[in-house]
């Protein structure tokens, strides 16, 4: 899919607000990622080539020529050469009320342990390229995640309605997750520096309207948590 945009022709990025108010079961069409070592953004390197022939692989020197898009005398094209797919990133959350991180439950003869958790976490578009992805770039005047949700970064709060209970013999936390779509790009550009450009395996990971989840990271005691407790 190829995507046009001529700068100055730009819609503006809305916010969503979102909250979580109970546990929601992740979409099971998806695979589920651990957030906590995830590293698929950074598994692939962008490169830009100018139209004189310069090569040029530092992510510094990548977002400097994405941002010539920005430009009213620059023409930008992006086509998308792999759909990767959409994944549910958890996130373990501690739990702010009590400034607890795993409830431990396993001391010889123990009981159900219950708790009600408040948590934060926050979710942001992702990019290969360093920096904070600049999203007015990306989803409005290249149509990378064009329908995804909020500017930059959400924190999702679940507070009060959702409960967790470790049985003996087990340790638990509340998990936090978002849906997220993985695409891979290369970003044509007419003008600007040295005539035109083109940028190849531009990684983008966006949030999916409605992609909130909430649920439990309960494993026997032996065993480790998403966050490696």
């Amino acid at each position: 899919m190829t995507f046009r945009y001529r700068a100055g022709i730009a819609a503006a990025a809305s916010a969503m607000a979102l909250a979580v108010a109970a546990p929601t079961a992740s979409a099971a069409s998806l695979q589920e990622i651990n957030g906590h070592t995830d590293n698929w953004l950074n598994e692939g390197s962008a490169t830009v080539k100018y139209d004189n022939g310069t090569t040029l692989t530092r992510q510094a020197d990548v977002l400097e020529a994405l941002q010539q898009c920005g430009s009213l005398s620059v023409s930008c094209a992006s086509t998308t050469t792999q759909d990767a797919g959409q994944v549910t990133k958890w996130y373990d959350a501690e739990n702010q009320d009590l400034g607890t991180g795993p409830i431990d439950n396993c001391a010889p003869n123990g009981n159900d342990i219950t708790q009600t958790i408040t948590a934060l976490r926050t979710f942001s578009w992702g990019w290969n390229i360093g920096a904070s992805v600049d999203v007015t770039l990306v989803k409005d005047r290249l149509g990378i995640g064009a329908s995804a949700g909020f500017t930059q970064s959400h924190t999702e709060t679940s507070s009060g309605a959702v409960g967790i209970t470790v049985k003996p013999g087990q340790k638990g936390m509340l998990k936090m997750g978002y849906d997220m779509d993985r695409k891979v790009t290369d970003v044509s550009i007419q003008g600007g520096k040295f005539g035109g450009a083109k940028i190849t395996g531009l990684r983008t990971e966006t949030p999916l309207p409605g992609g909130k989840r909430v649920g439990q990271d309960i494993v026997t005691c032996d065993q480790k948590l998403l966050n490696g407790r």
